[in-house]
């Protein structure tokens, strides 16, 4: 089970929703020269961390090739403004500030998050928690990524000392939330790694006492090839499904359990259950470099670059949706990606418009 509720937001299955967009998408493939915008802008304003987490996805850029991030490592703020006017302008619906890093280090980011909730999108905020957002209240959600459940633990998944921090962090923001009519929900993530699998129920129970609304579990993609030392893990999944079931049982109507395994196999290994990627284009990854990219999972990666946003964001319409960006999203070799985010979402693409398994015109 990875959840009691199958509406909600952490469910694949909510790509369907998004059907006539999928449409466009199919047609546009085969032609025609209107792409609708994305459904959602993912914004990495700053590349910088405060933390050394091995697993990262963006190390890459982050660790390892500082050079490939070019001159700007931080977008100017006067820019990132227009910005967010530019995509609500669109008609992007919504906007989740993640980072090539970690997104509370961008100066000013109480402002801009609270100039992103005056628009017609939804906000979102994915943070390590080491900093307080008090504008974050106003999000529609805040993604907070702790991954272990005691000092010891975080210490060695996350690089350095910061747990009392970021629990005493979490708290507030908790006690924030149940102090305001704010309709934020906060969500304790927690990757299944290695050195933390033993303690998914412990952290769990962390989750609820502390009194965030949702706690999300999910494995590792170990296997990208631009992780340092990357390979196949192999898990206890007998024990994890265990604390599994646990944690679900913590469940009530004020605490919800996710355990999402759908985008893996029943080893927590990689699968791809599609052939083509057409779901790319209802995201548009934007990052510190003033450019977007064709994936969140080819973020930094020239190859899939689509085109510079900077400094006019308008520049975009330039090239969304143009022969250049078709010819991309046709290029995409799948046996090359690592896990896919968007793999449930291709999924629906082909089975739904392609091949119409679900026969749509049928109620």
């Amino acid at each position: 089970m990875e959840w009691s509720n199958k509406y909600n937001s952490f469910n694949s299955d909510k790509g369907l929703v998004y059907y006539e967009n999928y449409k466009q998408i199919v047609k546009w493939m085969d032609g025609d020269p209107y792409l609708p915008p994305p459904v959602e802008c993912n914004l990495d304003p700053i590349a910088k961390c405060n933390l050394n987490c091995y697993f990262c996805i963006t190390q890459r850029y982050l660790k390892h090739n500082r050079r490939e991030i070019g001159k700007m490592a931080e977008l100017p703020e006067n820019y990132v403004h227009d910005l967010i006017d530019f995509l609500d302008d669109w008609g992007v619906r919504g906007l989740c500030i993640s980072g090539g890093g970690e997104p509370s280090l961008y100066p000013n980011l109480e402002l801009v998050i609270a100039h992103a909730v005056g628009t017609r999108m939804d906000v979102s905020l994915v943070t390590n928690a080491t900093k307080i957002i008090p504008s974050s209240m106003y999000c529609k959600w805040v993604a907070l990524s702790v991954d272990s459940a005691d000092k010891e633990t975080y210490k060695k998944v996350k690089g350095v000392d910061r747990f009392d921090d970021v629990i005493f962090n979490i708290q507030r923001l908790a006690n924030m939330k149940r102090g305001t009519w704010a309709r934020v929900n906060l969500c304790f993530k927690f990757l299944i790694l290695p050195e933390n699998c033993h303690q998914i129920y412990e952290a769990c129970k962390l989750a609820k006492e502390l009194g965030v609304q949702h706690f999300h579990a999910r494995p590792v993609d170990f296997e990208r090839k631009d992780i340092k030392n990357n390979r196949k893990l192999e898990f206890d999944i007998k024990r994890i499904g265990e604390q599994f079931a646990k944690c679900h049982e913590l469940e009530d109507e004020n605490f919800k359990v996710f355990t999402i395994t759908h985008k893996f196999d029943q080893s927590f290994h990689v699968k791809h259950d599609f052939e083509q990627c057409l779901a790319t284009p209802l995201v548009i990854p934007i990052l510190s470099d003033g450019n977007a990219y064709y994936c969140v999972d080819k973020k930094m990666e020239n190859k899939f670059k689509l085109g510079s946003c900077y400094p006019d964001p308008a520049r975009i319409l330039e090239w969304w949706g143009s022969d250049r960006h078709r010819g991309l999203v046709k290029s995409v070799n799948i046996d090359k990606c690592s896990r896919c985010t968007w793999s449930v979402y291709n999924s629906q693409v082909e089975n739904v418009v392609l091949k119409d398994s679900m026969d749509v015109s049928f109620p």
